[in-house]
């Protein structure tokens, strides 16, 4: 639940994205006034330039830790775009208390070099951040999300999907998981939106299939996410049995 939470399941897409917003804008507004307490020599923009940037520090710890469980699961691909921006990060977190600390003992000068530099790091660190997004496509949506037809068409023979069973079929250019419960089909996008994996392949439980790249479990009812690190639901069709024969259709 802990890690569902850091992952965003709740909210529908990564929370590290979120948090990332809190932390680079205190940050920002932090640079601001420091630079404007360095033309103006006026105490309250150095009052609000120290506020910020301790916001920031310890707003970037519940980011990191959104972050590492993100990692966690990353693909293969993205891990050492991911290890350094991590490291990146980590060391960007610490400059910043660090810079805090020198900030409450009256170094200001130090202070604020160091969170310079440390701001410095963390706009190169962004920048492997959209490469993580834009490149590798991390925390986006990677589900193939096939066209189905508007019409009620067959996809299936009724005799080839068992009661409580799972069936994989072609549907345009992607494909559809098929769950039959009695009478009752259900169907689903057969891609896992994570990361690309292939549904069909995975573990089916208690109406529930897990994904079996980095284990995120959807319902196959209604295609929403049971556990992470997934945070959107998988499409779902219409689906049913008639004359013997299994049919969809997009009702999206």
């Amino acid at each position: 639940k802990i890690a569902d939470f850091l992952h965003g399941t709740w909210l529908g897409h990564p929370l590290h994205a979120v948090l990332t917003d809190v932390t680079v804008g205190a940050w920002t507004i932090g640079m601001l006034f420091d630079a404007i307490a360095a033309v103006t020599d006026d105490d309250r923009a150095r009052w609000v330039a120290d506020a910020v940037t301790a916001v920031g520090a310890f707003s970037a710890v519940p980011t990191a830790m959104a972050g590492l469980v993100d990692y966690s699961t990353t693909q293969k691909p993205a891990v050492p775009t991911a290890t350094l921006h991590g490291v990146m990060n980590d060391v960007n977190i610490v400059l910043y208390f660090l810079s805090v600390w020198q900030r409450k003992k009256g170094n200001r000068g130090v202070g604020v070099l160091l969170s310079t530099t440390a701001y410095a790091l963390g706009m190169a660190s962004a920048w492997l951040g959209g490469h993580l997004v834009y490149e590798h496509r991390v925390g986006v949506d990677n589900s193939g999300r096939p066209e189905a037809p508007k019409k009620w068409t067959e996809v299936a023979e009724e005799s080839a999907l068992e009661d409580g069973a799972t069936l994989c079929v072609p549907v345009g250019e992607g494909k559809v998981l098929l769950y039959r419960e009695g009478k009752t089909v259900h169907a689903i996008d057969a891609q896992c939106s994570h990361a690309g994996g292939p549904l069909e392949e995975g573990e089916v439980r208690n109406g529930s299939v897990q994904c079996p790249w980095h284990d995120s479990v959807f319902d196959l009812r209604s295609g929403s996410v049971v556990h992470g690190p997934d945070t959107r639901p998988q499409a779902r069709y219409g689906a049913r049995i008639r004359a013997g024969k299994v049919e969809i259709r997009n009702e999206g």
